[in-house]
């Protein structure tokens, strides 16, 4: 990489210039989870219905009532004991196991729900107060035996099948029609568990808590599955589009850095290329920045411009334009770099990846031996691209193995397509598309739905049903040092509201974790300090905190550390906090703050984020003040 293509993004007239080159320069799977978790809370609570039975219906009837609870307890601890060999979605692919336990299951499912439909149950359920929570178990237990029943078996037959099926052709080629065969299988059962979803949801809110504690417990294992299986069934729905079913696909490939980060990933390095057609792949070439650093001057409007003018002074050429934390803003950008550089060529759509992409994909399709020797894995890619690549590698030489590593590990995980590779890397997209580890941006308006309405390419955030609120930093130090930033958040539900909002206390964490080691090395390209605007080793972090979409964010406070003091600011047709947070080794900034979500929000709410160096978000939610209806 030349000492042209810079890592840091300082106007050339501005506050600070990085003398000494560019940002990067180059640069799990998620089961389902277990369905035992919901089974064991319907099981406890009908344990406890014999509480209900003695206030409500006495003698006979209630003896009689008592014996079927303990028999339908029976039978659902039997099942839970079945189901627990089914903990993701993969594993429905052993047919000789599902013809085993799937009609086994059934069995048990299908009469503890028959039991509860019978008429004794039926009459006490009509009793005043106590008869919601005997309704409320009933429909929980309809809704196991409905998973047991319908959704299971059609994932497992839909599985069967495209497994059953050749979808590696060589050469790169992939037999797309066995993919196109199943995306009707998965549709149908990802609508069955969205239908068991919508049934709990609108049972009775049970007044006895030995009931309430298992039904909320229900609700918020079939939330997960129903999201998780959602997204993954938008990933199947994709993937022939994306390798090019309907005609060529040309994408661009944008690398970025997390080391230096900004609000939707880090500082970009380089631009590539990958095209698909009818199934046939090719990565191209990765350009360094330099390339493209004087198309088009500064891509940010007066806002923008404004948010981020001190205390450096954002350029807004190509390394800054992961700084918009829509990225659909960044899409169109680059769309348009691209269209005016020496590499100028039809562009469907824009991919964003960085090193934790990379390592995913390394993990589902093989380690990758460097010319050195050095071999990389799913274990150490990221952390030798964000970090080490800086202490060995020459700058000049930055972007090329960036290139080589990437374009090998995507090239392995289309080579020798399996089925089961498939799904991995769909749940692999997943998640990674969750975390801001990859974006899929798609011009088409047929092809959209799939990409960016599925959550490919998130935006800040805008959902009234599903809430987020958003914290996004952007490096001011030009640096690595984002490497080194942990950080924590904690969502404490504090109520459910009347009119259909929930209220949350939010506490946000960053520490500065560098080694003692790293910051007597003396490295300026990690460490930065230059420019007077910090000391080496010291994150100077341009923070933006967003609110839900129709809801509010109030309170916001510095608990703790080096923070300045928030001010709101308007930009992307929003109203987010800004301020600036300086840490210094070993030192930590919290802040704090309540949040009220839309009156419209029928789910929890989530935090999305800047992406760091790894998977785990840091994230901690407590939502056992109430359950959302």
């Amino acid at each position: 990489m030349s000492e042209a293509s810079q890592g840091s993004s300082s106007k050339r007239s501005g506050k600070y210039q990085n003398p000494s080159g560019q940002g990067y320069g180059h640069h799990s799977n998620q089961p389902i989870p277990k369905h035992t978790g919901r089974k064991i809370g319907i099981a406890l609570s009908i344990i406890l219905l014999v509480l209900i039975v003695i206030g409500v219906v006495g003698g006979y009837l209630g003896m009689k009532l008592y014996r079927q609870a303990m028999e339908v307890k029976s039978e659902e601890e039997q099942a839970i004991s079945l189901i627990s060999s089914v903990q993701d979605i993969s594993q429905l692919k052993d047919k000789d196991a599902v013809s085993k336990i799937i009609p086994e299951l059934q069995k048990h499912t299908s009469k503890a729900a028959s039991i509860t439909d019978g008429s004794l149950w039926k009459l006490a359920s009509k009793a005043p107060v106590y008869g919601d929570d005997i309704t409320t178990v009933r429909g929980m237990t309809h809704a196991v035996d409905s998973l047991a029943s319908d959704t299971l078996p059609q994932l497992s037959k839909t599985l069967q099948k495209m497994l059953g099926a050749k979808l590696s052709t060589g050469d790169k080629q992939i037999n797309i029609q066995p993919i196109v065969n199943a995306q009707s299988g998965f549709n149908a059962a990802n609508d069955s568990i969205k239908s068991e979803l919508k049934t709990l949801q609108s049972l009775p809110e049970p007044h006895l808590k030995q009931i309430k504690s298992p039904y909320n417990m229900a609700v918020e294992k079939f939330t997960s599955v129903s999201e998780k299986t959602d997204k993954i069934n938008n990933l199947i729905q994709v993937m022939p589009k994306f390798l090019g079913s309907g005609g060529a696909r040309n994408y661009v490939i944008v690398a970025q850095t997390t080391s230096e980060a900004r609000s939707s990933g880090g500082l970009i390095g380089s631009l590539g290329s990958f095209s698909a057609d009818d199934g046939l792949i090719k990565v191209g070439d990765f350009h360094p920045n330099s390339e493209f650093l004087n198309i088009g001057g500064s891509h940010a409007n007066a806002e923008e411009e404004s948010v981020f003018s001190s205390p450096l002074d954002f350029a807004f050429d190509i390394r800054d334009l992961a700084t918009f934390p829509d990225f659909s803003r960044t899409a169109d950008t680059v769309k348009s770099v691209w269209q005016e550089s020496q590499y100028n060529s039809t562009v469907d759509g824009v991919m964003a990846i960085d090193p934790v992409f990379v390592q995913e994909m390394i993990k589902l399709s093989g380690d990758v031996t460097l010319p050195t020797g050095q071999t990389l894995t799913g274990d150490n890619t990221a952390a030798f691209l964000l970090n080490g690549i800086y202490k060995d590698v020459p700058v000049s030489q930055q972007n090329a193995y960036f290139g080589y590593v990437a374009t090998a590990a995507m090239n392995d995980v289309f080579e020798n397509m399996t089925a089961s590779k498939m799904i991995k890397m769909a749940q692999s997209f997943t998640t990674l598309a969750g975390q801001r580890h990859l974006y899929l941006y798609s011009f088409h308006s047929d092809d959209a739905k799939h990409f960016q309405d599925a959550g490919l390419a998130k935006s800040s955030p805008s959902s009234e049903t599903d809430p987020e609120i958003g914290i996004y930093l952007n490096e001011n130090n030009p640096s690595k040092m984002d490497w080194y930033i942990h950080r924590k958040t904690v969502i404490t539900r504090s109520s459910c509201n009347a009119d259909g909002s929930q209220s949350y206390r939010v506490t946000f964490t960053a520490t500065n974790t560098i080694p003692a080691a790293d910051l007597a090395s003396g490295n300026a390209y990690i460490l930065g300090g230059s420019g007077n605007i910090s000391a080496p080793g010291t994150a100077v972090e341009r923070m933006l905190f967003y609110g839900p979409a129709g809801g509010s964010l109030s309170n916001l406070t510095v608990s703790s550390g080096n923070g300045g003091t928030p001010k709101q600011v308007s930009m992307d047709g929003k109203t987010p906090w800004t301020t600036i947070a300086t840490i210094a080794p070993n030192k930590s900034v919290t802040y704090s703050y309540d949040v009220t979500t839309s009156k419209k929000s029928t789910s929890d709410l989530k935090l999305d984020q800047t992406p760091m160096g790894w998977t785990d978000e840091g994230v901690t939610y407590d939502t056992k003040a109430c359950v959302v209806r």
